[in-house]
């Protein structure tokens, strides 16, 4: 069964938040809306750049970012307080 920690963008995704306050900061604040809002604005997101032919590592990346339980550990890796 793969998990998204198998997948090595996601990781590298996450890494580079944890070192980059601006980015932690809008990721963070992307994952705090409402899940409706957050699925929707992600799902807009994928949309784009499934479009414009990203890596598909990446796009798997912040697709695993529509899972809730995904979303709240991330925003627990980032934002503990």
């Amino acid at each position: 069964m793969s998990t998204v920690g198998d997948n090595a963008t996601f990781v590298i995704l996450v890494e580079a938040a944890r070192e980059d306050r601006a980015l932690a900061s809008e990721l963070v604040a992307i994952l705090k809306l409402p899940p409706f809002h957050r699925k929707s604005l992600l799902n807009s997101l994928v949309q784009e750049m499934t479009l414009r032919s990203e890596q598909p590592g990446l796009i798997a990346a912040v697709s695993s970012l529509l899972d809730d339980e995904v979303a709240a550990k991330v925003i627990g890796v980032l934002a503990p307080d």
